[in-house]
């Protein structure tokens, strides 16, 4: 019994992930006619401790847009997800470690940003 109770402990852990933008690129829920082009972004966040250090991560949607190279995204759609391999690993090490995954997909109209190279 107490191993189950454990086990639900771990499960049941308080790790948060909050998706927020700070408008360096535009971020739509609605439709954009010029965003034709399909575009998923995955990413990660690691909590230790029975997820609860630390409380909680802040993502910026816009940022990872603009990171990944594109000038914007609309039709915006958030994934979180707990894979099998991360069950297992937070599982393997009692929830001392608990990795946490997201997908972020949407359209965008194919513009990549063009970064900027500097020669040394």
């Amino acid at each position: 019994m107490k191993i189950i109770l454990f086990s639900l402990f771990i499960v049941s852990s308080c790790t948060t992930i909050h998706f927020r933008s700070n408008q360096s690129v535009p971020v739509s829920f609605e439709g954009n006619p010029s965003h034709q082009k399909e575009i998923s972004i995955i990413g990660h966040r690691d909590f230790y401790f029975w997820g609860v250090e630390p409380e909680e991560h802040v993502v910026y949607v816009d940022e990872e847009v603009k990171n990944s190279g594109y000038d914007g995204i609309s039709k915006l759609i958030i994934y979180e997800h707990k894979n099998p391999q991360d069950i297992l690993i937070s599982f393997l090490t009692l929830g001392l470690y608990l990795p946490r995954g997201y997908t972020i997909t949407g359209f965008t109209s194919g513009t990549e940003l063009i970064q900027e190279t500097t020669q040394k």
